[in-house]
């Protein structure tokens, strides 16, 4: 829908003299760098999205590694851990 709104801009402002009076092309310029801001944002949210989901898979294989390997008092500590991993909080 942007990409149709910009372009009906851009064929409007070519009737007007290209100076800072043509509103036309001054929004059309804007809705593309908004856009181009917003591909930004999301390839950013994108990319540190995977790097907390590695991250939480490495601490819930350390805690799988606790709960098999370790004595009673770790197996709770890495119960609570596990707990708040999965956000429940008794």
């Amino acid at each position: 829908m942007s990409d149709d709104l910009v372009k009906r801009l851009r064929e409007r402002s070519r009737q007007y003299v290209d100076n800072e009076y043509n509103f036309d092309k001054r929004a059309a310029d804007r809705i593309e760098k908004l856009e181009a801001n917003i591909k930004l944002q999301l390839e950013w949210y994108l990319s540190n999205k995977r790097v907390l989901d590695d991250r939480i898979e490495t601490l819930e294989a350390a805690l799988r590694y606790i709960e098999l390997h370790a004595g009673n008092p770790m197996i709770w500590y890495a119960k609570i851990a596990r707990k708040a991993l999965e956000g429940k909080d008794d």
